[in-house]
């Protein structure tokens, strides 16, 4: 692992994903309380330490180059992991079954998806489910992105699945 990933805090992680989302420097120095050239200087270090631009600088603000792309959808992932622990062991130490699942589904899944929620619901009553729908192309994204665990529908038009299944 390279020194700068072990370098990374959760607020460093919030504080990308939060540049990707926004594009503004100044509004997420005041979103994360700091002041907007610390903001900048870190990110300029952290884009010296890994070796890639980040963030593309542009008139309007800032956008996620490619790298940063793909650093973002780790911190993502991250963060939703995180999260989701917290809630974990929040139901452990109550004494509840662990457990929870995000569902993503497309439109045309629905009835076959709402069928399989009932079986499931019934052999685990204390799962705790969060479902979603949209079409394929968002919730393919967000699958990658960690932001649902599963994904239910047509996959027409993906020349890359090799990770799908």
């Amino acid at each position: 692992m390279a020194n700068w990933a072990q370098k990374l805090k959760l607020h460093h992680l919030q504080t990308l994903v939060a540049l990707g989302e926004q594009g503004n420097l100044t509004h997420v120095a005041r979103m994360m309380n700091i002041s907007q050239p610390a903001l900048s200087k870190w990110l300029s270090q952290l884009e010296d330490e890994i070796g890639i631009t980040l963030f593309e600088r542009h008139s309007k603000g800032l956008r996620p180059s490619e790298g940063g792309k793909l650093l973002l959808q780790h911190a993502q992932r991250l963060i939703n992991d995180l999260e989701r622990s917290q809630y974990e062991i929040a139901r452990f130490k109550q004494g509840g079954l662990v457990g929870s699942l995000k569902i993503g589904c497309s439109p045309v899944a629905t009835d076959c998806v709402s069928q399989a929620i009932l079986s499931l619901l019934n052999e685990m009553p204390t799962l705790h489910l969060n479902i979603e729908e949209k079409v394929m192309t968002p919730l393919l994204h967000d699958l990658l992105a960690g932001q649902v665990d599963v994904v239910v529908g047509r996959v027409g038009g993906w020349s890359d699945l090799a990770h799908w299944r």
